[in-house]
């Protein structure tokens, strides 16, 4: 008897064992639900209506809250995510969209073809890649609760792609109808969306709490990046905006943070020794763009914003603004090498020529008359604001009188809309974008910021126009080496390096996943 009960006891000691590791096991896989995650941002955004700014910040944030029809994975395909479905007709004007049904809203409501349509219609109305479609949209009808079908003049090739696009200011994402209803093209300051996490409380230049919906329908698709299944481990995430890099790493050493965007790169080495830390280098990440206001003197001539690219020295720049060459690489293409869309040997002659006389003499050229030239740029950001201090230094060396005007990113954002005040800017991009048209939204006559409107835009404007239409992909590429070719014969805005952020993270945040926009859904704390 007793060797009876030795051996009940030895075997639920076994069983307790082996339930551990596997719960242990199930937790590794599934991820553990609870916590509050504290994420330090490098900056704060004006407002949290993606329609109406091109803040990146405001779309990365916002994420959490709202989804789009169609969402890119990893390896930027295309995937339905609110739509269950859809079909393209054969003459290539016609999308019918089929929606998931069942999936809740924070309002309580269940999403159906109204709120899509409503927030449609707005996209169209205010947002940047909404006014590129709408010259050849003719209208969205809804078939019935969850069917719509969107309607073409023409074929608009670019059409999903654009819709899921992860550049800010031109992701369509689904709003509930009644927030529509209420704020129309105005700026949105109740969010309701269906996305994994809901608005609990925003505080300009403070930060933005976001707690799990409970009711979450998620996608059942596997995950990847933003696309597939959402899950929401966290209780609340809380988006803190610390403008100091140092008080950002601090707060990780510390464990005040479990996230901080953006520190600096030369401390990689010491984030690696760490054992409380994990280090993320995004890539493909970001481009810095160089852009001229190309509405006023002197860069309304194309041999001024010319002159800018043999007045920089590249190579002395991405010291300057990003320092460790790992992090950094010279490349004058807006599609980083592997993308479908990429194209070698673009800007052959030009760019990274270092070569001040030939600035000097295209200056003459465009007779340009001294004017001090106006550098607008953030001082949130490292790059940026190294970036505006070495563009200063350089023109100087070559006889240019500079002021420099660095503000945070809500300024910077007001000013450069702005037609008077400002000459050059100096800004941050996604280089991952996943069609060519999207740059229809930067590059034209009045496109973006570059107040560019004269015979040469309105000849960039025909390359689009023939590039929207065309769906065979070796074709389209032709007009894709077209765009490139006619961009760096009239230089609206350039390239002037690629580079990888550097985030660091806490070892207990588990499964976070480095992409261009930062998420946290699908992660989970192990305290």
């Amino acid at each position: 008897m007793l060797i009876l009960k030795k051996s009940i006891f030895i075997i639920t000691i076994l069983l307790l064992i082996m339930m551990t590791f596997s719960t242990a096991a199930q937790n590794e896989t599934e991820g553990v639900y609870g916590g509050r995650l504290n994420a330090a941002l490098k900056m704060s955004a004006p407002h949290l209506d993606s329609d109406n700014s091109t803040d990146s910040q405001i779309t990365a944030m916002m994420n959490h809250v709202y989804e789009g029809l169609f969402e890119f994975d990893e390896n930027l395909q295309l995937q339905p995510h609110l739509a269950e479905s859809y079909s393209v007709s054969d003459d290539g004007r016609e999308y019918i969209v089929e929606l998931r049904q069942d999936v809740m809203m924070h309002n309580g409501e269940k999403m159906d073809a109204d709120d899509v349509l409503a927030s449609f219609e707005r996209w169209v109305n205010i947002n940047g890649a909404g006014n590129l479609i709408k010259p050849y949209f003719d209208q969205a009808e809804k078939l019935d609760d969850y069917r719509i079908r969107f309607k073409f003049e023409e074929p608009y090739a670019p059409f999903l792609n654009i819709m899921a696009s992860p550049v800010s200011n031109q992701k369509f994402v689904v709003r509930a109808k009644e927030i529509i209803d209420v704020f129309g093209d105005n700026v949105i300051n109740r969010h309701v969306g269906t996305g994994p996490y809901q608005v609990k409380e925003w505080i300009p230049d403070q930060n933005l709490s976001l707690v799990r919906f409970e009711d979450y329908s998620p996608n059942q698709m596997e995950a990847s990046f933003f696309a597939g299944k959402r899950t929401p481990y966290l209780d609340e995430i809380v988006l803190n905006f610390i403008t100091d890099a140092q008080v950002r790493v601090s707060g990780v050493q510390t464990a005040q943070f479990h996230f901080a965007e953006e520190v600096s790169r030369d401390q990689y080495q010491l984030f690696e020794a760490d054992a409380n830390i994990n280090t993320q280098i995004i890539y493909p990440d970001q481009m810095a763009v160089f852009v001229t206001n190309n509405g006023i003197a002197p860069f309304d001539n194309k041999y001024a914003r010319k002159a800018m690219v043999y007045a920089l020295d590249l190579e002395e720049m991405g010291f300057s603004m990003v320092g460790n060459p790992d992090f950094w690489r010279l490349e004058p293409s807006l599609h980083e090498e592997g993308n479908p869309w990429y194209a070698e040997n673009v800007g052959e002659g030009i760019y990274n020529v270092y070569d001040p006389d030939k600035a000097r003499e295209l200056l003459e050229k465009a007779d340009y008359d001294g004017t001090p030239l106006v550098i607008l740029s953030g001082q949130d950001s490292q790059v940026e604001r190294q970036g505006a201090i070495a563009i200063k230094d350089q023109l100087e060396r070559i006889g240019i009188e500079v002021e420099l005007q660095l503000f945070d990113r809500p300024t910077v954002v007001e000013r450069r809309s702005e037609l008077e005040g400002w000459n050059i800017h100096l800004s941050s991009f996604i280089k991952t974008v996943p069609d060519p048209q999207i740059h229809q939204g930067w590059t034209g006559t009045n496109k973006w910021i570059t107040n560019w409107n004269s015979e040469e835009s309105r000849e960039m404007d025909a390359i689009f126009e023939r590039m929207v239409r065309e769906v065979d992909y070796d074709q389209r590429y032709q007009i894709v080496e077209e765009f490139y070719e006619k961009m760096w014969e009239t230089v609206p805005y350039f390239n002037m390096l690629d580079y990888s952020r550097l985030h660091i993270t806490r070892a207990e945040l588990k499964n976070f996943e480095p992409a261009w926009q930062t998420f946290f859904w699908n992660t989970w704390l192990e305290e």
